[in-house]
């Protein structure tokens, strides 16, 4: 991330292993619609799980002033789903971080 003149430019990457979201002997107490939404969510999270690496992870840019960035839903969805089924996002830093530290 880099910040000048109150804009703030670069990206994020969020990376989530061992993800457990509904855990049946722990979540019995709650609604039954709240079990169902986790349950829900805890299935769309396994789907997008990197096969190889098992992890859910995505890159997203952001950019515009300090007081309001901008983020892309649709650009994290469609990482989301490159990372579960084409091409897995490794952690770390990219090959450009290493770069512009140089520079």
């Amino acid at each position: 991330m880099k910040i000048r003149n109150d804009a703030i430019s670069g990206y994020i990457k969020p990376f989530f292993k061992n993800m457990k979201v509904y855990d049946e002997r722990t979540d019995r107490d709650k609604k039954f619609f709240r079990q169902l939404y986790e349950m829900l969510v805890g299935g769309v999270a396994h789907l997008l799980e990197s096969r190889r690496r098992q992890e859910v992870a995505a890159t997203a840019d952001v950019s515009g002033p300090v007081a309001q960035p901008r983020i892309s839903n649709w650009q994290i969805i469609g990482k989301l789903i490159e990372n579960a089924f084409f091409k897995t996002i490794l952690p770390g830093f990219e090959k450009e971080a290493s770069r512009s530290r140089r520079s």
